[in-house]
């Protein structure tokens, strides 16, 4: 990818959450919240199988190690890298397998099942815990 690129994309999906971290971890510790990230089932290392949007997938991978190191920072806050899935959206195109409220729904549940988790986790919209 030419410079551009790589760090407009790298900006939003890693240093953008990098910066809001330390300012609104505070926050969510004392109401002892739940910071959630969306990420994708695409920063898999174990689960590449083409180098089909290389740059995403690095950027959401930098991501998921972005929310796991944050969960040591912030112990009391409730960290999560959440992958939406596929959906239908102008992102994922006409064909994707979910619908906008499908994967919501699912995530909202994964949310709320997340406050008897450990912190730091990678999951997808069924709760399932994709590969790193």
């Amino acid at each position: 990818p030419c410079p551009q690129t790589f760090n407009q994309v790298m900006t939003t999906n890693v240093l953008g959450p990098m910066q809001l971290i330390p300012r609104l971890a505070p926050l969510l510790e004392e109401q002892e919240g739940i910071y959630v990230f969306i990420s994708s089932n695409m920063a898999s290392l174990t689960e590449v199988e083409s180098s089909h949007g290389a740059l995403y997938r690095a950027s959401k991978a930098a991501l998921n190690m972005t929310v796991r190191c944050a969960a040591y920072d912030f112990p009391q806050v409730k960290f999560l890298a959440l992958s939406p899935g596929w959906v239908r959206t102008d992102m994922g195109g006409k064909n994707a397998p979910l619908s906008t409220e499908e994967s919501v729904h699912g995530m909202l549940k994964v949310i709320q099942e997340m406050r008897s988790q450990p912190s730091g986790q990678f999951r997808d919209y069924m709760g399932h815990e994709p590969s790193w």
